[in-house]
C-alpha cells in the first residue's frame, strides 16, 4: 500500500497572522531483482564478438519516488513528480556490464518534472517519457511485471534504433482527460551545451495520442529528433543534417479484467546517418524499418501468464553487399508470475533474441545486458541473445 503523508508548507507570515498550504505528497517505489542467465553468442565475428553465458544476480527498473499535488483554487492544480531508479544488486549506478545506466545512480534520473493542471489540461517540465512503451492495458511485459523483453515494444532495436525514450529538458502539455481519449505534446531543445560558434538546431518534437476506455486501449506515438550540426558556423555535415524518426502504434482487446491480448506495429528511420557504420552502411545514408509484435498476457486467479513474438523486417539503405533478411530478427518472452498480494509477486521467464547476421537488438530495460556499453553494437552483429531469469518484485 502506498503510503500517504500530509506535508503542511508555511507559504508566508504576514503582520496579520499566518498562510499554510497543504500538499498532498506519496512516497513510492519498486524492487525488482532476481537471479538469471543471459548470453548473447553466435556473432558473425565469432567467439571475439560473443558473450558467452554468465550467471548474474540482477536488478531491472527498480525505483523510488515522490509525487504529489496541491489544490491552488480556482481549478488550478500544482503536480510534481521525483523518481529515481536504484540498484539493490550494486548500490552503484552501473548495470550487468559495469557501465553507466542512466536511469540509475543520481537523483531524478527517471521521470521526474513540475506541472500546473487545470481545465485546459497540464503543462509539464522536466524529465519526462517520450515515445515511450504501452500501458498496463497494451503491454506492460519487460521491467514493469518481469525482468525483460525484447526491444520492439520500446520501438528500438539494433542497427535501427527509436528515435527517443525517457529524455531530459522537456516540455510538454497533455490535453484535458474526456472519455477516455487524451493527447500530449513534447518539445525538448536538445541544444543547451552547444558551444561558441555552432548551430543550436538540435531538438525532439514528439505527440502522443491515447485511448483508454471499456474493454479497448490504444496507444499512437510521434517523434522526430533532429540532432544538433557540430560543424561552427552553422555548416551542415556533407552528408546532410542526421534526424531520427519513429511511428509506434499500440492496440489492445481486454477481457475478464486485466487479460488482454495486443498488438505493436513500428517504423522507425535514421536519416542522414553522421558516420558510416563498418561493414553495413554508408555515411550519409538513410536506414528504415518496420516491426511488429504480438503480446498475450492472461490470469488463471494469482497466476498471471504472458506469450510474445516479434518480428523486425529488412533494413532499407544498407550497403548493396548486404542481404535484406540478414538484417531482421525475431523476439519471443515466455514468462508467468504469482501474485502473493496486489504488491509482490514472484516470476519466471524466458527471453530470446534471433538475429540476422547483420543485426545486433538486444534485451529491452536499461542495464539489462552485459555487453559493453549496456547493449550489443555492430561489433557483435548476428549475435542471438537468450536470457533465463526468476525474480521477485515488491511494489510500495
Amino acid at each position: 500500500m502506498q503510503k500517504k503523508l500530509i506535508a503542511l508548507a508555511v507559504a508566508g507570515l504576514m503582520s496579520g497572522g499566518a498562510f499554510a498550504q497543504a500538499s498532498n505528497v506519496t512516497i513510492y517505489g519498486r524492487a525488482n531483482l532476481g537471479f538469471d542467465s543471459y548470453q548473447a553468442t553466435g556473432s558473425l565475428a565469432g567467439a571475439a564478438g560473443d558473450y558467452k553465458s554468465r550467471n548474474r544476480v540482477y536488478d531491472d527498473g527498480s525505483r523510488l519516488g515522490f509525487k504529489g499535488t496541491e489544490d491552488l483554487g480556482n481549478g488550478l492544480k500544482a503536480n510534481f513528480q521525483i523518481e529515481s531508479g536504484v540498484n539493490f544488486d550494486t548500490g552503484s549506478g552501473n548495470g550487468q556490464s559495469g557501465a553507466a545506466n542512466v536511469s540509475t545512480g543520481y537523483l531524478a534520473s527517471r521521470q521526474s518534472y513540475v506541472g500546473l493542471g487545470g481545465n485546459f489540461g497540464e503543462v509539464r517540465l522536466g524529465r519526462q517519457e517520450v515515445h515511450w512503451t504501452g500501458t498496463p492495458r497494451t503491454n506492460d511485459i519487460a521491467a514493469n511485471q518481469i525482468n525483460t523483453d525484447g526491444p520492439i515494444n520500446t520501438g528500438s532495436g539494433g542497427m535501427v534504433g527509436g528515435p527517443a525514450y525517457r529524455t531530459s529538458n522537456v516540455v510538454s502539455y497533455w490535453t484535458p482527460l474526456v472519455s477516455g481519449l487524451q493527447g500530449a505534446v513534447f518539445y525538448a531543445p536538445n541544444s543547451e551545451t552547444a558551444g561558441a560558434g555552432v548551430t543550436t538546431n538540435g531538438k525532439i518534437w514528439s505527440g502522443e495520442l491515447n485511448y483508454n476506455n471499456g474493454p479497448f486501449a490504444v496507444k499512437y506515438d510521434h517523434t522526430e529528433v533532429t540532432v544538433g550540426d557540430t560543424l561552427a558556423n552553422g555548416n551542415d555535415p556533407v552528408t546532410g543534417v542526421p534526424k531520427n524518426k519513429g511511428d509506434k502504434l499500440l492496440a489492445a482487446y481486454l477481457y475478464s479484467g486485466m487479460s488482454h491480448v495486443g498488438f505493436t506495429v513500428n517504423h522507425n528511420s535514421m536519416a542522414n546517418i553522421a558516420a558510416a557504420v563498418t561493414g553495413v552502411a554508408a555515411a550519409g545514408t538513410t536506414l528504415t524499418q518496420n516491426s511488429w509484435n504480438l503480446n498475450w498476457e492472461h490470469y488463471f486467479g494469482n497466476i498471471e501468464t504472458m506469450v510474445e513474438y516479434g518480428r523486425a523486417g529488412s533494413v532499407s539503405g544498407v550497403l548493396p553487399t548486404i542481404n535484406g533478411s540478414d538484417t531482421q530478427f525475431k523476439q519471443w518472452t515466455l514468462a508467468a508470475r504469482y501474485l502473493f498480494s496486489k504488491r509482490t509477486t514472484a516470476y519466471v521467464s524466458w527471453t530470446q533474441i534471433a538475429n540476422g547476421s547483420a543485426n545486433w537488438a538486444d534485451a529491452s530495460a536499461a542495464g539489462n545486458s552485459s555487453a559493453a556499453g549496456g547493449a550489443l553494437s555492430v561489433a557483435n552483429r548476428g549475435a542471438d541473445v537468450k536470457d533465463i531469469a526468476i525474480g521477485l518484485m515488491h511494489n510500495f
